[in-house]
């Protein structure tokens, strides 16, 4: 039996290509980051918080 990797990772952080199309979000995070400002993210489980 040939063993294949999990295309959905679910655990630990894999590589910065699989955080795609979020330029809006980096900008908006990066912001609140750089002027020390709070910032709560919240969805729904396994979409990648932690990550």
């Amino acid at each position: 039996m040939e063993s294949q990797d999990n295309p959905f990772p679910i655990k630990g952080y894999v590589s910065a290509k699989l955080f795609c199309d979020r330029q809006d979000e980096i900008q908006a995070l990066s912001g609140n980051v750089l002027n020390g400002r709070d910032t709560t993210i919240i969805s729904p489980r396994r979409m990648g918080k932690t990550g």
